[in-house]
């Protein structure tokens, strides 16, 4: 079985904020407030890694250019 990337976990994750959002929208509860809220954390997380992570790749790329020179 194939792990999903940090690509893959944003967009499930936002796909689930989707969800979780629609619901809230259609019943302000505390449930649903909580529910959505923590979607959305959870997207601030992943952003922060894949963040982190196309910087990385960017810099080995830049680093190795220079090193071709």
């Amino acid at each position: 079985m194939i792990e999903d990337d940090t690509h893959d976990l944003l967009t499930k994750a936002y796909l689930e904020y989707f969800i979780e959002n629609e619901k809230f929208e259609r019943k302000l509860t505390h449930r649903t407030h909580a529910s959505s809220r923590r979607s959305l954390r959870k997207i601030i997380n992943l952003a922060k890694v894949r963040h982190k992570e196309i910087h990385e790749k960017y810099a080995i790329k830049k680093q190795n250019e220079r090193k071709n020179i």
